[in-house]
């Protein structure tokens, strides 16, 4: 872009014994200016036209991409159905609990999306998980249990290590980890849990307690918000994060109606 600060239009000097020839001079030199701003003016112009085409070019190939991870996510959560019927029908009311949980936290809109589409992904690594282990009536041993607890580690793996993962890739990996640092893989406590990890951690336990399972019966929304509030020797009020626990039992009315609905929405689709 040209500099216009230093254009000098007349000679200030002549202006006193300025002639006909001078005056037409000092008009001439005007017209170019004015036609040199003019024509700086229409570069900007498609200059800006031409920015505004590409950024609208580079959204719409953001939102493909976008669209491609989703799809991706979307086709291992089918995975995971398919391997397990009870993990496919958990990892669904996983998905609408977490969301809810995570807006009532007042996390960011495209946050809260991320975690509805990719916390089905928290029991992926469990298609790596020996089947007879997964549906074991009985106490599992604890080498069972070592392998079971794998799940974590394989998910992560699958998930992979790309940017747009990583809150899918938090969710499969630190899903058990527990706020005063008795969870696994790594026994992280509090703030070293990424939020959505925690999120889905909480919800993961009241789903888990409220539904059968080949080594154990189903529990009542109230009966499951006893164990999660005030602990049963295995589950304790100290494993999840206090402000997602008060939320929790704030809006546990909330939460079991929306277990239910979900649950009445899947029967109807069988």
């Amino acid at each position: 872009m040209k500099d216009f600060s230093n254009t000098k239009v007349f000679d200030e000097s002549k202006l006193p014994t300025c002639r006909v020839k001078e005056t037409n001079e000092l008009i001439r030199q005007y017209a170019n200016l004015a036609e040199e701003i003019t024509a700086t003016m229409q570069e900007l112009r498609a200059t800006n036209e031409e920015l505004e085409s590409a950024y609208e070019d580079l959204e719409k190939v953001s939102k493909e991409i976008e669209n491609s991870y989703i799809d991706f996510a979307q086709q291992l959560a089918v995975i995971a159905e398919s391997y397990d019927e009870v993990t496919g029908d958990h990892i669904g009311r996983v998905s609408e609990l977490s969301a809810f949980l995570a807006s009532e936290l007042g996390l960011p809109s495209n946050v809260i999306e991320n975690i509805q589409v990719f916390s089905p992904l928290h029991d992926i690594g469990k298609i790596l998980v020996p089947k007879d282990i997964l549906t074991k009536p009985g106490r599992l041993t604890d080498e069972e249990f070592e392998e079971m607890k794998r799940h974590t580690l394989y998910g992560a793996k699958i998930i992979g290590d790309k940017e747009y993962f990583k809150l899918a890739r938090n969710i499969a990996l630190y899903h058990h980890e527990k706020a005063d640092g008795s969870g696994y893989p790594f026994g992280l406590k509090n703030e070293e849990i990424p939020v959505e990890a925690k999120i889905v951690a909480l919800v993961d336990v009241y789903d888990a307690l409220r539904s059968e399972r080949p080594y154990k019966k189903a529990f009542t929304h109230e009966q499951t918000m006893k164990i999660i509030l005030e602990g049963d020797g295995r589950t304790d009020p100290n494993h999840f994060d206090p402000q997602l626990l008060k939320i929790f039992k704030e809006k546990g009315d909330e939460i079991n109606k929306l277990w239910e609905a979900i649950n009445e929405r899947a029967d109807k689709q069988e």
